[in-house]
């Protein structure tokens, strides 16, 4: 008789928040109670439950491993990222198919919201699983923003715009593009090659702040006094701007190994790397330092310093939010 109770305690709370279409809290909950009853009670009496509950066993499985998972958290972790979720049991279900540790981080850093879709949370999921798929952009298509020009929009020359009509003419196409998330650019004298030049220098003083923050002046203080007479560096500034040799040999002198190096450097190196590709004038130089990134992104072992380059570019806008 208990086990009876049991079961028709568990059934009660699944009756009690439906998963498919209950807030997130309510998802949540059944999720938790069917791997609870997956533990508490033995085989056949959980296929009875699950029997019972009228639900795909298919279904039950994944509600379980959200529950599974959901419980790896701490209490105040796992209570963020419940307030995090999207109210859809798929949607919820495709984010799971991370670790809990990723989701919460994802709620926590804004990427995981409460109106994100299912397909936007199927592709976020894919970012986080395969990150070095999607840090592609540039001038070969790689490295954070690839666009292309759709259209055109040319004045006759016997139509004249003054400035105030121009400017209009701008804030309305602007409202349409927004709309299907394309972007209205201003033509320059020099062209698209300028205007190529000119988001290149935007992007390389971005990096710059990047690296700036990761290796702030209370940290070179630090640095010991032989290590800077060896690569003749006397300011933060000078290593920043120093060549990519320098600046590796500087930071690989302050650490005891390599290993180290990539845990305390890993993502200066990274955005010295994209901070030069985006400012040296040779083509095939910045190539070459798009393909050392490439390389990096490529180690399953750097696989956060990935998931890190693509969340820095999507929350400065340079990747569109998953």
């Amino acid at each position: 008789m208990p086990k009876q109770q049991s079961i028709d305690c568990y059934l009660k709370i699944l009756q009690e928040n439906p998963y498919n279409s209950g807030t997130a809290k309510q998802v949540c909950t059944s999720a938790i109670s069917t791997f609870n009853a997956s533990k508490e009670l033995d085989k056949s009496l959980y296929d009875l439950y699950v029997e019972k509950s009228g639900i795909n066993p298919k279904t039950m499985n994944k509600l379980k491993n959200i529950g599974k998972k959901l419980l790896i958290l701490n209490e105040k972790d796992r209570r963020e990222v419940i307030n995090g979720l999207p109210p859809s049991w798929s949607a919820i279900d495709e984010l799971f198919g991370l670790k809990p540790q990723e989701v919460h981080t994802g709620v926590k850093r804004g990427d995981i919201t409460k109106s994100l879709s299912v397909r936007k949370s199927r592709e976020y999921k894919k970012k986080v699983l395969y990150p070095h798929k999607f840090a592609l952009d540039g001038e070969k298509g790689k490295w954070g923003y690839k666009q292309e020009i759709l259209f055109n929009i040319a004045r006759p020359e016997e139509v004249m715009i003054n400035a105030d009509l121009l400017n209009n003419l701008k804030d309305e196409i602007r409202q349409v593009c927004g709309k299907y998330g394309v972007k209205v650019q201003d033509a320059t004298e020099k062209g698209m090659a300028s205007l190529r030049k000119q988001e290149r220098e935007e992007k390389s003083l971005f990096w710059k702040m990047i690296l700036s923050k990761e290796l702030d002046q209370r940290w070179f203080n630090s640095t010991k006094e032989e290590v800077r007479k060896q690569f003749n560096i006397k300011t933060l500034q000078e290593l920043i701007e120093s060549p990519i040799r320098t600046f590796t040999g500087f930071l690989n002198k302050s650490v005891d190994n390599k290993d180290m190096f990539w845990e305390k450097f890993g993502q200066s190196y990274i955005a010295k790397l994209q901070m030069l590709s985006e400012i040296n004038e040779d083509t095939a130089q910045r190539y070459n330092y798009r393909r050392k990134l490439e390389q990096v992104f490529a180690d399953p072992k750097s696989r956060h310093l990935t998931i890190w380059n693509n969340l820095v570019l999507k929350n400065s806008g340079y990747i569109k939010n998953v």
